[in-house]
């Protein structure tokens, strides 16, 4: 009987604990499109969509940044790119109000040394950081697949 009652309440214990979200809690989210495109065999172009919760203070800065790799023969091509703005008429390029889906389209080129693209299988991972005048965010992605084409 004592092991029903301890096993009961460790599950309940263990269901607030999973189910409770903090105060705080975020929607940060950043996911890459399932589809991108390669040109001339070393620039890489992928859709991101980024969620961010809003945050006090004027916008200062954003960015997004992608990093993608792809087998090519016994080698592995890798490249990283990302796009920012900064404090002007073009800033943030992020609406975070925690509901808009922001999509930008995040450009990559071959990291030094590595051979280049062609289409097919790749995987990709993007991040996003969002700052304003009091605060800031960010958010990962998870390792994504994508289809290149081109």
């Amino acid at each position: 009987m004592r092991w029903k009652l301890a096993a009961a309440v460790g599950v309940g214990a263990l269901l607030v604990a999973v189910t409770a979200a903090p105060a705080n809690a975020s929607t940060n989210t950043i996911t890459v499109g399932p589809t991108g495109t390669v040109t001339n065999r070393i620039l890489i172009s992928v859709s991101v969509t980024i969620v961010c919760d809003p945050l006090p203070g004027t916008p200062v800065f954003s960015s997004a940044s992608v990093n993608v790799q792809q087998a090519n023969g016994k080698q592995i091509s890798a490249a990283t790119g990302g796009t920012s703005t900064f404090s002007g008429p073009a800033a943030p390029f992020l609406t975070c109000d925690g509901v808009t889906a922001n999509t930008a389209v995040v450009q990559a080129l071959p990291d030094t040394g590595s051979g280049p693209f062609h289409g097919g299988g790749a995987v990709a991972t993007a991040r996003f950081d969002y700052q304003t005048t009091t605060n800031s965010e960010h958010g990962n992605s998870t390792i994504t697949t994508v289809r290149l084409r081109g």
